[in-house]
């Protein structure tokens, strides 16, 4: 089954409303202001220089993507609303791995905890999210009667004839 991305506008949304957390306006792994990359796999928004540290630890330990630049799926944009720098910190601190490196910190058994926690969270929310809605029924042929459609329709309710004939203007109902 093909990926469902949100549209760039929903992305950009939700970024804005998560960026407006004081916890999520510094980059989980140091001070640097403004991040704007994310790991999606433990939901923290990190900045450029650690992205490339969470990049090199592989995808099966931290799924990196750029806030401003890739495409994003709703369960993603959902690990980090119900993750955040905030909850993680909390998490790590809670289990005292906050402090380890980089390197280390996100390999520990501590922090697959918090990644399976964050899954489960991500796929209660899933479940719990309102189906797409049905698309709504075309309108019957009547119902369309301007525009291209109604020009359409009226020339159909014509009589056939054949485009090498003449016809005048009296013929038309001109």
């Amino acid at each position: 089954m093909a990926k469902v991305y949100v549209s760039a506008d929903a992305r950009r949304k939700a970024f804005r409303k998560l960026k407006t957390h004081r916890d999520n306006q510094v980059c989980f792994d140091c001070p640097t202001r403004n991040p704007t990359w994310a790991s999606v796999t433990f939901g923290i928004f990190v900045c450029l220089d650690c992205s490339g540290t969470h990049r090199s630890l592989g995808t099966h330990i931290s799924f990196v993507r750029s806030v401003e630049m890739d495409e994003w799926t709703q369960p993603q944009i959902d690990a980090m609303r119900l993750g955040g720098n905030k909850n993680a910190r909390a998490f790590f601190q809670q289990h005292g791995i906050a402090d380890l490196k980089t390197t280390k910190k996100y390999s520990i058994r501590g922090a697959q905890l918090y990644k399976a926690h964050l899954q489960r969270l991500v796929a209660g929310a899933a479940a719990s999210a309102p189906p797409a809605p049905e698309p709504a029924p075309a309108p019957a042929p009547e119902q369309v009667a301007e525009g291209l459609d109604g020009l359409m329709l009226s020339v159909a309710e014509q009589p056939s004839r054949s485009l090498s004939e003449p016809t005048s203007l009296a013929a038309l109902g001109a």
